[in-house]
């Protein structure tokens, strides 16, 4: 059994008793006590559980935290004027003329309703069949679908076959969505599937930078991809906490909030 594997049942049994024994995680996982050990340990550092002497206990949520997978669909309503705020901030780092990728996130679809209204000369890489539809006739967008297996929860084309074609492809920038990003942990995903695509979509890219809604500041997902000093930049939104964005700033983060510069030039605007 793959480690994520663990971990999701040793949350599941942890939800449902409270707490529970080492040697009761040893037989149900069918794994050694050091394993369990490590495994226990990881999810501690995660804030999912508490350790005690011969076991864990059920921690309090916490809402950086989640191994709690959600679909396409579940995540397409949630903050959804937060994304359209980033979507728009986002398409000021993009230039006539370009090659960019977009992942299959719900804040990268929303970024593609605006390149339709904005863009008449660019390429645009995707491994998502929404992203897809939404510029397949679109004027002056050349698009390029990296092909694969199609996961129907993601509504996108993921595994190892999707990425073939990366290999053959030179992108200015690829906008990368996440599950969770934080200064400690980096990029973070639900599943160890969602990664494998935005890890060749960034090794295929000259610069990478991540577009996600405040929610996700600050937040640890699953599985984790890379640590923030591969992104260029990170843009969100104007309901970002000033305590997390200062964290990323600290840490060297480039981190762009939206409507900032419009608020700066109708201040501007106002004095005069």
């Amino acid at each position: 059994m793959l480690s994520e594997q663990r971990h999701k049942e040793i949350l599941r049994l942890l939800a449902e008793e409270g707490t529970i024994k080492t040697s009761t995680l040893c037989e149900r996982l069918d794994t050694s006590r050091e394993t369990v050990r490590r495994d226990l340990e990881s999810l501690e550092e995660r804030g999912r559980l508490k350790r005690i002497h011969g076991g864990a206990v059920k921690a309090d949520p916490a809402p950086e935290a989640s191994a709690v997978y959600t679909s396409f669909d579940q995540r397409l309503p949630l903050h959804s004027s937060d994304k359209e705020e980033v979507a728009r901030e986002a398409a000021r780092y993009i230039c006539e003329g370009q090659a960019i990728a977009l992942d299959s996130g719900t804040t990268s679809l929303e970024l593609a309703r605006v390149i339709r209204q904005q863009f008449r000369s660019l390429t645009v890489v995707t491994n998502s069949l929404t992203i897809a539809n939404e510029l397949a006739d679109a004027e002056g967008i050349t698009l390029v679908l990296t092909g694969g297996i199609y996961n129907a929860e993601e509504k996108a084309f993921l595994s190892d076959m999707a990425t073939l074609i990366l290999s053959h492809i030179s992108i200015d920038t690829l906008f990368l969505t996440t599950c969770g990003i934080s200064v400690e942990r980096g990029i973070t995903y639900q599943r160890t599937d969602d990664i494998i695509i935005q890890s060749r979509l960034m090794e295929a890219s000259d610069r990478t930078i991540v577009i996600t809604d405040s929610s996700k500041l600050g937040a640890n997902s699953l599985v984790k991809m890379c640590g923030i000093d591969r992104v260029s930049m990170v843009i969100t939104d104007s309901h970002a906490p000033a305590e997390r964005i200062k964290a990323f700033q600290e840490a060297g983060v480039s981190i762009v909030i939206a409507n900032e510069r419009k608020e700066r030039e109708n201040h501007v605007t106002e004095r005069s």
